[in-house]
């Protein structure tokens, strides 16, 4: 064939291949081909990330719980110790001292209530009987009196007439003796210049003589009066009686003596419940003691596996009850504190599902604590502090490593998806550019979680839709296009 006829060939073959793919790319026959990808159901997850540092979400703090030497302790911060691990141990020397003394004093005490209630008692008894003998002597005391004054009831009357006219007379005798000394009073005090004087003088002497003449009129009625004698019979028979009467009220007092005696040494209830109460609080105090020793003897023991974060206290030195002896971190409750930003706070919630990278290993964990109080930062933008529980800490865990958090803030299962790639947004809202029925359309949806790879449709795309992922504009809306073939 000639030369130039080939030539000719070959040029239309590339004008006309040239040609053909032109048509293609540019809708005449299948339309420009695009990157798509179709709207499938699977999995997706929002997610943040951040680092922090690793700290324990318990830790506990040590107080001595007795005033005491230390014995014993060779703790250090950073010292790994085990649950059940004795930690510290006191000096028990003075509260075994204690407890003896306390116990010795309980004792004293229960002897001596004992000693006074058994007396109390003893007196009792013999209180009822100088009760009884009170009583008994009582009655025959009045017996007795009744008998005399039987017997001498006419003498004693006589006795008594004459004792009362004896009484009158002395009576009156003492009336005109005050009326004497009242006169002479008067007397006394007359004014020799007062021309009354001598009148007033005269008369009162004269009132003063008639009363002695009526107190010698009296003493002499007095005199006159007969003597209160006894017949000998009556006095025989008062003087036994009246020995007898001695006899009662002797043996009487000595009955009513012991019976207060007795009465006085007899506890009432108050007295008894006073003494039960003393011997209460010294076993009280006893057992207060024991106590103290117990807590003394069993020293100080670790309630977990964990870490030594804070130790104030030495071999040798005495500590006081209720003083911070040292911090342990629970090493089996472990987490990762993390600052989240403004932007992301609103998306977190406890329980969501995180992953904590350390050292290249990667353990599973939950948010399980967001602070409700922003704190600044260096950069000076207020963060909220979130704690990641660590799900299975191991050994190779140290406290104050950095650690890389993720934490997935919305998960869903079976849900549509699309490219992120392929996901717009405007004042409308967002929007997906898909190929249906080889034209390109805009379509408008509801998204729900985004990532940096996926987009959850909840709106306005089938499952299967063929979304446009490479670079196209709403004025490619309309026209022809067909998938890109790899």
């Amino acid at each position: 064939m000639d030369k130039k006829k080939v030539i000719s060939f070959i040029c239309i073959v590339i004008l006309l291949t040239a040609g053909a793919g032109m048509l293609t790319a540019f809708g005449i026959g299948g339309g420009k081909q695009h990157e798509v990808q179709h709207a499938k159901k699977g999995s997706i997850a929002g997610s943040i990330k951040e680092s922090g540092d690793i700290d324990g979400e318990q830790e506990y703090t040590y107080f001595a719980r007795v005033t005491a030497p230390v014995e014993q302790t060779d703790l250090e911060v950073g010292d790994l110790v085990k649950r059940g691990d004795v930690l510290l141990t006191y000096d028990t020397e003075d509260f075994e001292r204690t407890v003896s003394e306390a116990g010795i004093t309980r004792e004293q005490s229960e002897v001596s209530a004992k000693g006074q209630i058994d007396k109390s008692n003893e007196y009792s008894a013999k209180y009822g009987k100088a009760l009884s003998d009170d009583e008994a002597y009582a009655t025959l005391y009045a017996l007795e009196r009744e008998y005399g004054d039987f017997l001498d009831e006419d003498q004693y009357k006589e006795n008594w007439d004459i004792a009362r006219t004896a009484d009158n007379i002395e009576s009156s005798i003492a009336s005109k003796n005050q009326e004497i000394a009242s006169k002479n009073a008067e007397l006394a005090s007359l004014d020799t210049h007062d021309e009354d004087y001598e009148h007033d003088y005269k008369e009162l002497k004269e009132d003063i003589a008639e009363l002695n003449e009526d107190i010698a009129g009296l003493n002499k009625d007095l005199a006159s009066l007969p003597p209160t004698e006894l017949t000998p019979e009556e006095y025989e028979k008062v003087n036994d009686t009246s020995n007898w009467m001695e006899d009662i009220t002797r043996n009487w007092t000595e009955a009513k003596t012991q019976k207060n005696n007795y009465e006085e040494g007899i506890l009432n209830s108050s007295q008894k419940e006073a003494l039960e109460k003393q011997t209460e609080l010294y076993k009280s105090r006893e057992e207060a003691a024991i106590y103290e020793l117990k807590k003394a003897s069993e020293g100080v023991r670790a309630d977990f596996d964990g870490v030594v974060t804070y130790c104030n206290v030495k071999s040798g030195s005495v500590v006081t009850e209720g003083t911070p002896l040292f911090k342990i971190v629970n090493s089996e409750d472990l987490k990762v504190t993390v600052m989240i930003s403004k932007f992301d706070i609103g998306q977190v919630r406890v329980g969501q599902r995180a992953e904590i990278t350390i050292a290249g290993a990667t353990y599973t964990g939950e948010v399980s604590k967001i602070n409700h109080v922003a704190t600044s930062e260096d950069s000076d933008k207020n963060k909220v502090a979130v704690d990641v529980h660590i799900d299975e800490p191991d050994d190779s865990l140290i406290l104050g490593l950095e650690a890389d958090v993720t934490i997935y803030t919305d998960e869903q299962q079976d849900v549509l998806i699309v490219p992120y790639s392929g996901f717009y947004t405007d004042d409308d809202g967002g929007y997906c550019y898909v190929i249906e029925d080889g034209i390109i359309a805009k379509k408008y949806v509801e998204a729900g979680i985004k990532t940096s790879e996926y987009v959850e449709i909840k709106s306005g795309l089938n499952e299967g839709d063929a979304v446009i992922t490479d670079s196209i504009t709403d004025s490619q809306v309309g026209e022809k296009a067909v998938e890109s073939v790899h």
